[in-house]
C-alpha cells in the first residue's frame, strides 16, 4: 500500500509542478498565495489535525489532553484568538509569526500574552499564527495539530479565523458539548466544513455536567443533526470528559481518565493516523490542487469572453451594472434595518424579564445576608455595619455572576438566530452580485461568506453601596443609645433596605452594557457587509478596466493573447485529465 500512495504521490507532484508553472503567466496575487501554500504543506507531508467548534466547546483543554500537559491557556471565557499550531520537537519551543513578518520566539508560559482575548483583544498586537515546539506521545510526528478561535462569541474576528482556516484542515475533530445543545451558528460552520473535509471525528464533551439518562438524550439529538447536515449516515459521535482526560493524563490517574470516556476516541484516532493518513493527505493534496486549476481556468476564461464582447456591449453592460448596484445599495439598507430591528427586539426582550431578575436576585441577597447576620451579632455595632456592607458586596457580585452568565447565553441564543437570518439575507445579495457579473461579462467570483457574533467586548463593572459624605454623620452612631439586639435590627434593616437599590442600580447597568455591545456590534457588521460588498465591486471593475484597456490593443496583438490563453487552457484541461485519473486511482 505504501509502494502505490508513493507513485500517487509522485504523480501529484509532477501534476503540481505543471499548474504551478502555468500560474506563473497569471498575475493573480490570490493564485500566487494559494500555490505557496499547497508547495509549502505538500512538500514535507505536512498532516493538519484541526480542532474546530463554538467557542466554550472545550478546544484547548481537548488539545492540552492531547498534549498530555496543560499548555495551551483555557477559561470559561473565549479564549483563543489566533491560530495555535502545535508540532512535535523533542524540545519545547514556542513562537509568535506577526502579520507584518516577523516572528519572536516567547516562553512557552508567556502565551496567553498572544492568544487570549484578554492580553491580545481584537488582536491587537497582529500576530498571524503561533507556533509551538512540543514531545507529545500522542500522535505520529508528522502530524501537526492546529486549535482554532471559537465560532460565535463575543469576538468576531476569531470566527472570520476559523473560517479561513477550513480548507486547509486534512482532519477535524469537531467538538460538540452537553451545554448548550448544537446552535443554527454551529449547523453552518459544520455545513461548510463538511464541504471541505473528508475525516471529521465528532466529540461531545462536557459528559461529566450530564447524568447517563441525558447524555443518551442529547447524543441521539445531536447525530440526527450532525447525520443530516453533514449526508452521511454512519455518524459516530464520541462522548468524553477533556477535562477529566487531561486531569488523569497529568497526574496519571488511570481512573480519571476511564471515567472521562476518551479511549474509544483515543484509539480510533490513532488507528486513523497510522492506517489512513496517508490516503486522506494525498486527497487533500489533490483537492488543493483542482482547486489552483479551476482559479487559473477562470481567469483565462473571463479574460477571453470579456476580450469577445463589442466595446458597445460591454459599456452597455457596465452601466446595467451599475444601475444594478444601485438596487443592490438599496436591498443593503434593508437588510440592516432588519437587524437593527432584531437587535431592539433582544432588547426588549430583556427589558420585559427585568422586574423577574430584580426579585429573584433580591431574595436571594436578602437570604443570605439574614442567614449571615446569626455569624455576626456578637460583634460590636461598627462592625457589624462593616461586615454587612462587604457581605452584601459579595453576595450580589456573586448571583449577579450567576445571573449575568444566563443573560449572556439567552443573549447569544437569540442574536444567533438573529444573525442567522442577517447571513441568509446578506449572502443572498453576494450571490446575486455574482450571478449578474457572471451574466453580464462571464465573470465568476470566488464565494464571500459572512459569519460572527456579538463584536463588542463587555465593560460591565458592579456598583454597590455609597460613601458617606464628609458632613454626613453615619446612622449606625445613633443605634448607640439603643440595647445591642434592638440597634443589629436596625443595622440589619438598613442593608436590606440597601438590596434592592443596589439590584436595580446593577440591572441597569447590565442594561446599559447590552444596549453599548449590540450597537458597536451592529456598526462591524453593517462594516463587515459594506466591505464584503466592495471587495466584490472591485474585482468586477479591475476585471473590466483591464478589458476596456485591451480594446486599446491591436487586433493581433489580442489575437496572440488570446491563442496564447487558449492553449493554455488546453493544457490545464489535460492537466484536470490527469488529476482525476489520481483520483480513481486512489478511490
Amino acid at each position: 500500500m505504501k509502494k502505490q500512495y508513493d507513485q500517487i504521490k509522485k504523480s501529484l507532484d509532477v501534476i503540481f509542478e505543471k499548474i504551478e508553472r502555468i500560474s506563473k503567466d497569471i498575475n493573480i496575487k490570490a493564485i500566487g498565495e494559494a500555490v505557496s501554500e499547497v508547495k509549502n504543506k505538500f512538500c514535507n507531508n505536512i498532516f493538519y489535525l484541526m480542532v474546530l467548534g463554538q467557542f466554550k466547546r472545550g478546544k484547548s483543554t481537548f488539545t492540552n489532553y492531547m498534549l498530555g500537559a496543560d499548555i495551551l491557556p483555557t477559561g470559561v471565557v473565549p479564549l483563543t484568538s489566533v491560530i495555535t499550531k502545535i508540532k512535535y520537537s523533542t524540545d519545547i519551543w514556542a513562537k509568535v509569526l506577526y502579520n507584518d513578518g516577523r516572528n519572536e520566539n516567547i516562553d512557552i508560559k508567556e502565551l496567553d500574552l498572544y492568544c487570549t482575548e484578554k492580553n491580545n483583544p481584537k488582536n491587537i498586537k497582529g500576530v498571524k499564527e503561533i507556533h509551538i515546539g512540543y514531545p507529545f506521545e500522542f500522535i505520529s510526528n508528522d502530524v501537526v495539530i492546529i486549535d482554532t478561535p471559537g465560532i460565535g462569541s463575543v469576538y468576531k474576528h476569531n470566527t472570520d479565523v476559523a473560517y479561513s482556516y477550513i480548507n486547509k484542515a486534512d482532519a477535524v475533530i469537531f467538538l460538540l458539548s452537553v451545554d448548550p445543545p448544537i446552535s443554527e451558528l454551529e449547523k453552518e460552520f459544520l455545513s461548510k466544513v463538511s464541504e471541505n473535509v473528508n475525516k471529521i471525528f465528532f466529540v461531545l464533551n462536557k459528559i461529566d455536567y450530564v447524568n447517563e439518562m441525558e447524555l443518551r438524550e442529547i447524543i441521539n439529538f445531536n447525530e440526527n443533526i450532525v447525520r443530516e447536515i453533514a449526508k452521511n449516515d454512519s455518524i459516530n459521535i464520541y462522548p468524553i470528559s477533556a477535562k477529566l482526560a487531561l486531569e488523569g493524563k497529568i497526574s496519571k490517574d488511570d481512573n480519571a481518565i476511564e471515567k472521562s470516556r476518551v479511549q474509544k476516541l483515543e484509539i480510533d484516532l490513532q488507528n486513523f493516523l497510522m492506517k489512513e493518513k496517508e490516503k486522506v493527505l494525498l486527497e487533500s493534496y489533490a483537492k488543493n490542487i483542482e482547486r489552483i486549476i479551476s482559479m487559473c481556468q477562470t481567469f483565462f476564461e473571463s479574460s477571453i469572453k470579456l476580450r469577445q464582447v463589442p466595446l458597445e456591449r460591454l459599456e452597455s453592460n457596465i452601466k446595467a451594472f451599475e444601475n444594478f448596484i444601485k438596487e443592490v445599495e438599496k436591498n443593503k439598507k434593508e437588510i440592516s434595518l432588519l437587524f437593527q430591528g432584531d437587535m431592539r427586539n433582544i432588547l426588549q426582550n430583556f427589558d420585559e424579564k427585568v422586574e423577574e431578575y430584580k426579585q429573584f436576585i433580591s431574595i436571594r441577597v436578602s437570604e443570605k445576608i439574614k442567614e449571615y447576620y446569626h455569624s455576626i451579632r456578637d460583634l460590636s455595632r461598627i462592625n457589624q455595619k462593616k461586615e454587612l456592607e462587604k457581605y452584601l458586596e459579595k453576595a450580589i457580585i456573586e448571583e449577579f455572576e450567576k445571573l449575568k452568565g444566563r443573560i449572556e447565553r439567552d443573549i447569544e441564543e437569540q442574536y444567533s438566530k438573529a444573525l442567522s437570518n442577517y447571513l441568509l439575507r446578506l449572502n443572498a445579495v453576494i450571490d446575486e452580485v455574482k450571478t449578474v457579473a457572471n451574466e453580464l461579462f462571464g465573470i465568476n467570483l470566488e464565494y464571500f461568506r459572512s459569519a460572527g457574533g456579538i463584536t463588542a467586548e463587555s465593560k460591565f463593572t458592579y456598583k454597590i453601596g455609597y460613601d458617606v459624605g464628609a458632613l454626613e454623620i453615619d446612622p449606625v452612631y445613633f443605634t448607640y443609645f439603643l440595647p445591642k439586639k434592638v440597634a443589629g435590627k436596625i443595622i440589619l434593616k438598613r442593608i436590606l433596605d440597601r438590596v434592592a437599590i443596589d439590584v436595580d442600580r446593577n440591572i441597569g447597568r447590565i442594561r446599559y452594557d447590552l444596549l453599548t455591545r449590540i450597537e458597536e456590534s451592529f456598526s462591524e457588521f453593517e462594516k463587515d457587509m459594506n466591505f464584503k460588498l466592495q471587495t466584490m465591486y472591485d474585482t468586477i471593475k479591475e476585471l473590466l478596466a483591464k478589458s476596456i484597456k485591451d480594446y486599446k490593443f491591436d487586433r493581433d496583438s489580442f489575437e496572440r493573447e488570446k491563442a496564447c490563453y487558449q492553449t493554455l487552457l488546453k493544457d490545464i484541461e489535460k492537466i484536470r485529465e490527469e488529476l482525476e485519473h489520481v483520483l480513481n486511482m486512489l478511490k
